[in-house]
This record gives structure tokens, C-alpha cells and sequence, in this order.
């Protein structure tokens, strides 16, 4: 008789992955236990059908369960009579992957509005293929003792339904119902309770009525309206303060999702999966389900996703909508809020009514953003859904931490070869933001059991993150290493594609990063390995008239760049643009042409300068929105691109820039320019590129930065790149942005751990 002892490790808790084993052993004749611990799922099995029963476990392991390894070893037979289920074990130092929260399965959602099932509109419904995961778990392993679900004694039914292990709430750690489970209240603006007996129907009949609601759900707060209301969304956009900044849109199912926007069957099964992400889709010409502009002004893409939590399901039914804004609940730059007394704080005079549950969400989350590209998704901002699923890296070795960057913030913590990169935190200029990334990062240390051995931070010495760098390592006495902004935005991608540790050319595009030699750098062609990097390649630089405000204002780069490309006649070639300065135009202009730093070789700067002179947007007010609108304006069917320089060192744009004025000048669309200059850089950076892989011998070019979160000009340098015999690699599990750098610095760390 075979009798083995099989060990496995991933996300294997809170997935219905134990009443999977038990199933697959009672069919294959084996006898022995499965159990729980604090490092993954342990089995002892024995019986003439081991072997049968340990390829069923590879192949028929729960959707949302992943197997990152599975150890076999033979061991004696002890005789046991069964197989069974047994009490879940802590094991010293060893720590088991959590999983992230799961959308409603199709289960839980036909018994949600069955008349006649027990949980008929409970809006908690779970079982182990659905349910909160990450943001209920206070400690490993994952039981209902060691979660916010501890405060909720289960029933019989439940309790019955809990230790059955043919249910499919078996050891389901959420299990509740209206008995014995968490509920839902409504509070006026003010927090006061409003008496009613069915306060999601009567959210159902404000939003309705065209108020804003606030809506506690799994990872944190949704402030919600009806979507095709437009004196609701310009209230919402008044009272929140966001003049323009596009708002995320729910809908009830699919087939809405398709009468808004494109929809391949990829882009679909990605809305419909477990994780359930906001995706950036292109939104129909003709719409059957119209919606106002106003959601995502002078925009070609939406931000869409589905309804995910059983109370979204409820408030549509309730509402009889189908489409509804649901934008995170908090002030700008500020993490999504989670506690009750917090939303009604920091959102009073926004929202009003708050629909309030009493079961604390423990880790909050805000909803994941992607978009669909060459056949798979890029995220944008990871968070619900996929934290805290690891990425595995290519090289393995003790505990580091890498605190990122700023403006996006996150924090990435490894153990042996896996990195867990933190949900995103906001600005970490923000006090709330720098408070949650410390209490976030206690948290992660004590699931993980690690203590780093190195800390890893940006260049930049006034970063929020690096002062915290620096601390934390004076204060756990280790090494503290600090990486080049576009350095680590190019290891990002290396270390989530698992990319060996060879030459390679990075084309590093943002806004914003310490180049470390006095300028501001933002386009940039790297020759690197894990080790270092040289700088091959940038843009040309232009000096940035007022640091920061220049970010914002995109006349003042425009005037920069229109000094570049036509000297001491800068005023004259647009002279529209440099009267809308008005009495600022001679001073920023004396600064330009004295080159008084920063100086910048910004990608993102040189894409607000083609959206401000082509008239489409001459203001950020959120981050992004020039070049955002600059994508939008693209056009396929317009020809002609304009034309770069390259020198073998400097890519220089402005043959481009006169190009553009004269378009202007005389009378062509602002479409026309948007389409010539996507086209024209991304051949620009195409042919430097094969310009340097060919001098250097090199085929491997990654891709990274915020800028490259621009669809358009993502898959026109892919494209190019792979005409030119030559092999780009992007972000796809880590965002471009800064939001990803924390991954690239903790690859950067552990090569030079094992170095130093």
C-alpha cells in the first residue's frame, strides 16, 4: 500500500481547496487527512490510489486556489479507516499566501434572489468560491477566529452548513446569515440612524431619486449615483472637488457592459472573473445604454466594471438601474475609507446617506484598474482582487523591503522568491497615506513572519518613502540601498516576467524622476542588468518653468518647448497661447532661454505640450489628463506622423513640435496632431531603440513608466519593436507607474544583498 505525505504551499486557504482534497480522495479509495496550518494545506494520504489522487490534485485544484508548490515524500502507512478533515494547526515561522477577495459566484448569486432559499436578499452571502478574503483576515491561518468575522457566532443552519463537508460553505470562514451574520443600516448626512426596514431598497429609491450615497462594501467605501443622471454627477463632481477626473462606472451584468462599451470575449471574461477589476474600455460610438459625457469628459475610454459584492446585486435590483457611478470613497490623493465613524467624518457634505454594515474591514482596498493589451491585461492599479497574491521573482534570497516611490504609493515585501507588493496606498504626501502605510506594513511583516534584511528606496532624498527608508533601517540596523527612479521603473518588468539577468535596454517614460546628476529625467533609454545601469539615451531636455507648477499648467512647458524648436521666435508661433500668460509670459520666458533648472527630459511634459498647443488640454487637473485627452483625439484614419531626430544619444523632438505648429497654423484638427505625434514618437523611440540594441548586440527591450499606461503608444512602440526583429517585454501583473517601483527596488535589493 502507497502512503504519502504531501505538503502544499499558495493560495490554498479560504478557496474550498480542503472539500477539494476530501472529494478527490473519497473518489480515488484514499485514506488519511488533510488540514490547515499557518504554511499551507498538509495531506497524509495512503491507499492504492495515490497516485491517481495526487494527478487530480494538480488538475482539479478550486478556480480561485493557487498551487505554488507541492512537495510528495513517502512515508510508512499508519492504517488510518477514512479520510477526514482536521482542526487546523499553527506552525512556527511558516506562513501560508491569502487569498485576495472574491466577486460573488454564480451560486451564491441565484440563491441571493431565490425566494425560497434562506439567504434570499441577504446582502453577506459567501461561500468558499466567493466571498471577503484579504480584508476580513486579522492573522494565519485563515479561520473564522483569526478574522472580523469572530464577532458573529454562526447559527445552527450555518454551523451545520460550516462542518459539512459536502456543502459548499464547508469551512467557509465568512459563513453567515441574517440571523446570526453582519447587517446593514442607513445614517443620514450627519450619522444619525434613519429608521427603515429595508435600508438597501430604500437606497435603491435615493439613488433613484438622484442622490449620493455612500456605500460600505468589501475593501472600503463606494460613493455612488446614477450614472445616467447627469445633475447628480455634476453634483458629485462639485462636492468632491473634481472638476473633470472621470468617474469608475458599475453596471448589473455583462450584456449593460456591452451596450456601453467594446467588449472583446477577453476583456469580458476579465470583468466577469473573481477579481473583477475596473477596465479601461473603448466606449461606443452609439451606445444602447447612453450615459453623459460628463463622466469621463472629452474621453474615448471608461472605466467599467461589474457589480462584485452581493449588495451592489441588491442596490441594482432595488434601484432599477443598470448603470451606476461608483468612485472610492475618499478625499483627493487619500486612501479609500473603511470605518464607519471615518466615512461619515471625511465624507460629510458629499454623500447624503451612508449605508453602513457592522463588520470591520480589516484590510482596506481599493478597486483594481486595468486595461487589455496584446491579448492579456496590464494593471493599472493593483489592489482588490489581487493583493495579496504574490508575483514570483527570477532570484530568490532573504527578507527585503522596498518602499517605492510617492506619488503612487506602495510598499513590496519578499520572502525567499516571492514578492508581495502592497495594495495602493495613495499619495504618500498625504498624512493619512503615510499613516496606512505604516500600519499596513506591521501587518504584512506579521503575516509574512519576516524581518528584512534590507530596505530598498528611490534616489530622491526629500521622498516621504525614502525618510521612512531610512529610519526603518537605522532602526532594524540593516543595509540601506537606494535605486534610480527609471532603474527600478525597467526591474519591475524583469522581475515580474522572471527575466534572467542579462543586458538589456530599458525605455523608461513618466513624468517625474531623480536623475541624480541635477536634472529632472522622465524619457529614458537604459543599458541594464540586475546590477546597474548606463545612461544610453534621453529625450532632449528642456528646462520645466516653475518645478511643480509646470506639471500642472501646460502652457508653461509648451512656451519651453516652443523656445526650443523656434529660439528668440517662441512668442510668435503661437501667439495665442503666449498671450493666455498674460503678464507671466516675459518672466517664464527669461527663465526658459537662461535655462534655469529643473531641467527636464520628461515624457510626460513633452505629451501635455502636444495637448496644450494642439488646444486639447492646457491643464492637469488631475494627474494625467492632458495626455489622456491627447490619446483620445488619436484617430487611425488621419495619416502621416511627424518626425523625430536621433543622434545615438538624444532623441529630440523638435522637428515634431514645428511640424505641429504649422498643422496648427493652418487649420488642421487637433485630432491631426494627436495622431502625428503618437505615431511620430512612437517611431522615434523605435528607431533609437534598434539604433542601440544594434551597436550593443541586444534583442530584449522592456518597457515601463506611467507613460506607457497610454494604450495608443504602447502598441505602436510593440509593434514597431517586434518589425524590427526585436523582443519588448511591459508591466502586466505590476503597474507601470510608480505604483510598480517598489517591485523593481526589491529586485535591485536582493542582488545587492547577496553582494554585500
Amino acid at each position: 500500500m502507497k502512503a504519502v505525505s504531501i505538503r502544499i504551499c499558495g493560495i490554498v486557504q479560504g478557496v474550498g481547496f480542503r472539500p477539494t482534497v476530501y472529494r478527490l480522495a473519497v473518489e480515488h479509495g484514499v485514506r488519511g487527512f488533510v488540514r490547515n496550518d499557518s504554511g499551507g494545506v498538509t495531506i497524509r494520504a495512503e491507499g492504492d490510489g495515490v497516485a491517481d489522487f495526487i494527478s487530480a490534485l494538480a488538475d482539479g485544484a478550486p478556480r480561485a486556489s493557487t498551487i505554488e508548490s507541492m512537495e510528495v515524500e513517502d512515508v510508512e502507512p499508519e492504517g488510518f479507516a477514512d479520510f477526514r478533515i482536521v482542526e487546523s494547526e499553527r506552525l512556527e515561522g511558516e506562513v501560508t499566501s491569502i487569498s485576495p477577495d472574491l466577486a460573488t459566484c454564480p451560486d451564491c448569486l441565484r440563491e441571493l434572489f431565490d425566494p425560497d432559499d434562506r439567504r434570499f436578499g441577504y446582502p453577506f452571502i459567501n461561500c468558499t468560491h466567493c466571498g471577503p478574503r484579504y480584508s476580513i483576515i486579522r492573522e494565519l491561518p485563515y479561520d473564522r477566529r483569526f478574522t472580523s468575522m469572530s464577532e458573529f457566532p454562526m447559527c445552527a443552519d450555518c454551523r451545520a452548513e460550516y462542518e459539512d463537508v459536502s456543502d459548499r460553505r464547508f469551512h467557509a470562514q465568512p459563513n453567515a446569515c441574517e440571523l446570526c451574520g453582519p447587517r446593514y443600516e442607513l445614517l443620514d448626512r450627519d450619522g444619525e440612524p434613519i429608521i427603515c426596514d429595508d435600508p438597501i431598497g430604500r437606497v435603491g429609491d435615493l439613488l433613484g431619486a438622484g442622490k449620493i450615497v455612500a456605500v460600505k462594501g468589501i475593501g472600503g467605501f463606494h460613493l455612488m449615483a446614477d450614472a445616467q443622471n447627469e445633475t447628480a454627477i455634476d453634483e458629485l463632481r462639485r462636492r468632491k472637488t473634481r472638476p473633470h477626473k472621470p468617474f469608475a462606472v458599475m453596471v448589473d451584468g455583462l450584456e449593460s457592459a456591452r451596450m456601453i462599451c467594446e467588449l472583446s470575449t477577453t476583456e469580458g471574461n476579465i470583468l466577469a472573473s473573481p477579481a473583477a477589476p475596473i477596465l479601461l474600455l473603448k466606449r461606443l460610438r452609439d451606445p444602447m445604454l447612453i450615459l453623459p459625457e460628463s463622466i469621463a469628459p472629452r474621453l474615448d475610454r471608461l472605466g467599467l466594471f461589474l457589480a462584485y459584492a452581493p449588495v451592489h446585486h441588491l442596490i441594482f435590483a432595488a434601484s432599477g438601474l443598470r448603470a451606476l457611478i461608483a468612485t472610492s470613497g475618499n478625499r483627493r490623493d487619500e486612501p479609500i475609507v473603511c470605518r464607519n465613524d471615518e466615512a461619515i467624518r471625511e465624507l460629510r457634505g458629499i454623500a447624503d446617506v451612508f449605508l453602513v454594515h457592522n463588520r470591520e474591514i480589516v484590510g482596506r482596498t481599493d478597486d483594481s484598474v486595468g486595461f487589455v493589451f496584446d491579448g492579456a491585461m496590464t494593471v493599472v492599479r493593483r489592489s482588490r482582487g489581487y493583493v495579496p497574491r504574490s508575483i514570483r521573482l527570477p532570484i530568490s534570497g532573504p527578507p527585503v523591503l522596498a518602499v517605492g516611490a510617492d506619488l503612487k504609493g506602495t510598499f513590496c515585501i519578499t520572502r525567499g522568491e516571492d514578492a508581495f507588493l502592497s495594495p495602493f496606498l495613495g499619495d504618500m504626501a498625504g498624512e493619512k497615506s503615510a499613516i496606512l502605510f505604516d500600519e499596513l506594513l506591521d501587518r504584512y511583516l506579521d503575516w509574512l513572519k519576516v524581518r528584512p534584511r534590507a530596505i530598498v528606496c528611490d534616489l530622491h532624498p526629500d521622498y516621504i518613502s525614502t525618510m521612512k527608508a531610512e529610519r526603518i533601517a537605522e532602526r532594524l540596523d540593516v543595509p540601506l540601498f537606494r535605486v534610480q527612479h527609471h532603474f527600478a521603473h525597467a526591474l519591475s518588468v524583469v522581475a515580474e516576467h522572471r527575466l534572467p539577468d542579462e543586458a538589456s535596454l530599458a525605455i523608461s517614460l513618466d513624468g517625474y524622476g531623480y536623475g541624480g546628476d541635477g536634472t529632472i529625467w522622465g524619457a529614458e533609454f537604459l543599458i541594464f542588468d540586475y546590477d546597474g545601469f548606463e545612461r544610453v539615451g534621453h529625450i532632449f531636455d528642456v528646462p520645466q518653468p516653475g518645478g511643480d507648477r509646470a506639471a500642472i499648467d501646460a502652457r508653461r512647458m509648451a512656451l519651453s518647448w516652443l523656445h526650443a524648436a523656434f529660439g528668440d521666435r517662441a512668442a510668435d508661433a503661437l501667439p495665442a497661447l503666449f498671450a493666455s500668460l498674460g503678464e507671466l509670459a516675459e518672466p517664464l520666458l527669461k527663465m526658459i532661454s537662461e535655462r534655469r533648472p529643473p531641467i527636464a527630459s520628461s515624457a510626460g511634459r513633452l505629451f501635455d505640450t502636444m495637448a496644450c498647443i494642439s488646444g486639447i488640454c492646457c491643464e492637469n487637473t488631475y494627474e494625467g489628463e492632458c495626455p489622456q485627452r491627447l490619446m483620445a483625439a488619436f484617430d487611425p484614419s488621419i495619416e502621416g506622423r511627424y518626425g523625430f531626430d536621433f543622434d545615438g544619444k538624444v532623441l529630440d523632438p523638435r522637428r515634431a513640435i514645428r511640424a505641429a505648429v504649422l498643422d496648427i497654423s493652418s487649420g488642421k484638427r487637433a485630432a491631426t496632431v494627436a495622431t502625428r505625434f503618437h505615431r511620430g514618437f512612437a517611431r522615434g523611440l523605435v528607431d533609437a531603440a534598434t539604433n542601440i540594441c544594434a551597436r550593443r548586440s541586444i534583442r530584449s527591450v522592456i518597457l515601463s513608466g506611467g507613460v506607457f499606461q497610454n494604450e495608443v503608444l504602447l502598441k505602436l512602440v510593440v509593434e514597431g519593436l517586434r518589425s524590427e526583429g526585436l523582443s519588448p517585454n511591459w508591466n502586466r501583473f505590476s503597474p507601470p507607474g510608480d505604483a510598480g517601483v517598489a517591485l523593481g527596488q526589491a529586485l535591485f535589493g536582493l542582488k545587492r544583498f547577496f553582494e554585500s
